[in-house]
C-alpha cells in the first residue's frame, strides 16, 4: 500500500505540472472530434493514444483512474506533457547515438520474443477434468495434516518441572500454574494456551509428547533445548481431505505452469536444433577481472 501511495503521488505530481501549464495558456481547447481528447501545435492525441498510455500503469493505477474522473483528466494531462516534452526533445536537435540505437534496438527486441513466445505458448487450456485427474492421483498433497491444541508449562530445571508434576497430579489447575510458574511468558500470560499446532511446528521431544496424549491427558516433564515442558492437550484434530471445489483453481493453475513449462523447453530444444552453438565461457573473466 506504501509504495501504492508513493506512486499515486508521482503521477499526481507530474499531473500537476501539466495542469499548471494548461492554465497558462490562453488558447481555448477545442475538440476537433469525440475521438480526440487534445491538440497543441497540429498534433492530436486520442482515445487510442490514452488506452495504451494508461496500459503502462500498474493495475492498481489503472483501477483508480477508471474510478475518479479528475484522475482521468490529470492522467491526460500528464500524457500531453510527455508528449509536448518529447516534441520539445525533437525540435531542440537531440540526434541519435549509438547507445539509444542499441536499447532501440533491444527493447524492439523484447517485443518480438514476447510476441514469439505469446504465439506459441499462449493457447495452453486447463480443463476441469484434468484438474480433476490431477486431484485423483494427488489427494495426499491435499491433506491438511494432524493437529493439536495444548498448553505448556516451560522451567528451567528437571526438579522444577516435577514438584510442578505432582501439583498437576493432585488436581492443581494448570492454568493457574503456567501463571505462576512458566518462563515462557508469551503463552504464561494465557494460561500456557499455544493453539492449535502440528508436528512440524514443535521441536522433535515436544511434537513426540504432544501428539501421543489424548484429549485431557498431562504429559510428564518433557526436556527440550528451550528447558523442561510439562504439556496438557485440550483438542485433538484429525487430517483433514480438502475437497475437490477447494483446491481446483489451486490444481489448475499448477498444471498450467506445468504445462507451460513443458512447452517452452520444446520450444528452447527445438531451436537449439537448429543452430549449432559454440560458447567461450572463459572469456568471461574479461568483464569480472576488470580488463
Amino acid at each position: 500500500m506504501k509504495r501504492f501511495s508513493l506512486i499515486l503521488l508521482a503521477f499526481l505530481l507530474l499531473a500537476g505540472v501539466a495542469q499548471a501549464q494548461k492554465k497558462a495558456g490562453k488558447a481555448e481547447k477545442t475538440t476537433p472530434s469525440s475521438q480526440v481528447l487534445a491538440v497543441f501545435d497540429g498534433e492530436k492525441i486520442t482515445l487510442q493514444d490514452y488506452r495504451e498510455a494508461l496500459k503502462t500503469l500498474p493495475a492498481q493505477l489503472q483501477w483508480a483512474v477508471s474510478q475518479n474522473k479528475d484522475l482521468r483528466t490529470k492522467f491526460l494531462d500528464n500524457l500531453v506533457t510527455k508528449r509536448m516534452l518529447i516534441k520539445a526533445a525533437k525540435e531542440s536537435g537531440v540526434k541519435e547515438d549509438e547507445e539509444m540505437r542499441r536499447r532501440l534496438e533491444e527493447y524492439k527486441n523484447e517485443l518480438l520474443l514476447n510476441r514469439y513466445l505469446k504465439e506459441r505458448l499462449g493457447n495452453i487450456k486447463v480443463t476441469d477434468a484434468e484438474a480433476r485427474a490431477y486431484y485423483e492421483r494427488h489427494k495426499d498433497e491435499f491433506t491438511t495434516p494432524k493437529e493439536v491444541k495444548a498448553r505448556h508449562i516451560l522451567v528451567k530445571s528437571q526438579s522444577e518441572a516435577g514438584k510442578i508434576y505432582k501439583k498437576l497430579q493432585k488436581g492443581a489447575n494448570f492454568a493457574q500454574l503456567a501463571k505462576k510458574y512458566s518462563i515462557d511468558k508469551a503463552s504464561a500470560k494465557k494460561g500456557g494456551e499455544l493453539g492449535f499446532f502440528t508436528r512440524a511446528d514443535m521441536v522433535k521431544p515436544f511434537s513426540d509428547a504432544a501428539f501421543s496424549l489424548k484429549p485431557g491427558e498431562i504429559s510428564k516433564p518433557v526436556k527440550t533445548p528451550f528447558g523442561y515442558h510439562i504439556i496438557q492437550v485440550e483438542e485433538v484434530k484429525p487430517p483433514q481431505q480438502k475437497s475437490f471445489k477447494e483446491v481446483k483453481e489451486e490444481i489448475k493453475k499448477q498444471i498450467f505452469q506445468e504445462k507451460q513449462q513443458a512447452a517452452f523447453d520444446k520450444l528452447v530444444a527445438q531451436v537449439k536444433k537448429k543452430w549449432k552453438v559454440e560458447t567461450y565461457p572463459e572469456n568471461l573473466d574479461q568483464i569480472f577481472s576488470g580488463k
